[in-house]
């Protein structure tokens, strides 16, 4: 099997997990669907298949084309560009400095705004994660007002802890700050809580 009958199985199973997650039986159609899905793409590689179904779950239980070409785009922006093209980091050229970090695209800062959602609650432990699946499975009205209080504080958390993120490092020091800045790991939001429970600002 060459890379991308691979790759094309790789996308045929990310969907079939998509369906059995919200309880559907996938269609038999899938395997049409998932090379239908890399002609339009082009993932470079299975693994990469994975990284973007991950961050396009987190808009829709299953992704439809044009959001998996966003997070695709989004994925090669914080990752693929900065891997060796054979041409070396002087072809890159930054039109907004702070462009790496908070992307110009409304849907691909809502991904990061929603995968920071999700990071944080899974940093927060107990039932919080659970009850954020929950909340997304009983629809779009039930998640919003979820979210409302995570995003304040957020907000709070980003003010104070953002910049001293590892993803935050060459961020321009007088740009803003907003959620739609590329999100902090689980372990970025339990190190913010332990500066928070410790009085640091």
């Amino acid at each position: 099997m060459d890379n991308n009958e691979t790759t094309i199985a790789r996308i045929r199973d990310e969907l079939a997990i998509c369906y059995e997650h919200i309880g559907r039986k996938a269609p038999e159609s899938l395997p049409i669907i998932a090379a239908s899905l890399q002609e339009a793409i082009k993932f470079s590689s299975p693994e990469h298949v994975h990284e973007i179904f991950k961050r396009a779950k987190d808009i829709e239980s299953i992704p439809t084309q044009k959001t998996l070409k966003e997070c695709y785009r989004n994925y090669s922006e914080e990752v693929l560009k900065y891997r060796d093209s054979g041409k070396g980091m002087a072809s890159i050229e930054y039109r907004d400095p702070c462009e790496a970090w908070l992307p110009k695209s409304d849907v691909i800062k809502r991904i990061n705004l929603n995968e920071a959602i999700k990071n944080y609650c899974i940093a927060c432990g107990g039932n919080s994660y659970a009850n954020l699946c929950s909340a997304r499975v009983r629809g779009k009205e039930a998640y919003e007002a979820f979210t409302r209080g995570i995003k304040d504080i957020l907000r709070n958390l980003y003010t104070k802890y953002w910049r001293k993120c590892p993803i935050a490092n060459g961020y321009p020091y007088n740009a803003k700050l907003n959620l739609g800045l590329m999100p902090p790991s689980v372990d970025d939001f339990r190190e913010m809580f332990a500066m928070e429970n410790a009085g640091h600002v």
